[in-house]
């Protein structure tokens, strides 16, 4: 099974938000033994656990035993961290997709004033969806499928830096419309994301493009009604 490192700083993404966590490699200063990472996870204290297995440096499997990662990886030594970049760029196109997602719904008239408010998000490469607490009586939805792929469309032709920003709780609410989800603390500093930078921000400590055009084409895969909520999935 996989053992955990943990490091004093990382810039591993763990998963969390609706995406999924980065993978790559931890390679000692000396080059010596490499940790290939499998995943990263962060607990509720906020300590980030990459899991995996440690490598020598002739890439034979050592041991995946904690007291033999313990050996290799003392406390203190100096590391490099090395995240997979095509993973880490895939993951970041589909995420940015989502909060564009909602740019265009604002901009075909479906926005939070319209009932439609966004609830949640799933970032994964299959199976991406943003949910939308509420819905609309006698919604068309594969009209609103096809409009929204046209929008999209011309929002990635459009398009425009992003920005990300950490900032006071009251100021974070300001530009996230007034308000800010129950599960971020009032006593926080929260990180606003908004793509583009022109947009509304969001609540957001994820990884994306640092333009709007590097998000690509996108496919709106459906749009299904139920239980008072409104998903919209799809797809790069």
């Amino acid at each position: 099974g996989d053992c955990a490192l943990v490091l004093d700083r990382t810039i591993a993404y763990p998963a969390g938000g609706g995406q999924p966590s980065d993978t790559g490699r931890v390679v000692l200063g000396d080059g010596r033994a490499t940790f290939a990472v499998r995943a990263v996870e962060i607990s509720k204290e906020g300590v980030v656990r990459h899991l995996g297995r440690v490598e020598g440096a002739d890439d034979d499997e050592l041991s995946a035993s904690e007291a033999s990662v313990a050996s290799v990886f003392e406390p203190g030594a100096d590391v490099v961290v090395h995240v997979d970049v095509d993973r880490r760029v895939l993951h970041a196109r589909v995420h940015s997709a989502g909060h564009l997602l909602d740019v265009a719904m604002s901009e075909i008239g479906l926005g939070p004033e319209s009932g439609l408010v966004p609830a949640k998000g799933q970032h994964h490469v299959d199976g991406a969806y943003v949910e939308y607490s509420g819905k609309i009586d006698g919604l068309d939805k594969e009209k609103l499928a096809r409009d929204l792929a046209a929008k999209m469309t011309e929002l990635v032709e459009r398009g425009g830096a992003t920005s990300a920003e950490t900032m006071p709780y009251d100021d974070a609410a300001a530009a996230c419309g007034g308000s800010l989800p129950a599960y971020v603390a009032k006593d926080s500093t929260p990180r606003v994301v908004r793509v583009p930078a022109a947009a509304a921000g969001c609540p957001c400590g994820g990884t994306h493009v640092k333009d709007v055009r590097e998000i690509g084409d996108v496919e709106i895969v459906g749009v299904r009604v139920k239980k008072g909520t409104t998903r919209v999935s799809y797809t790069i």
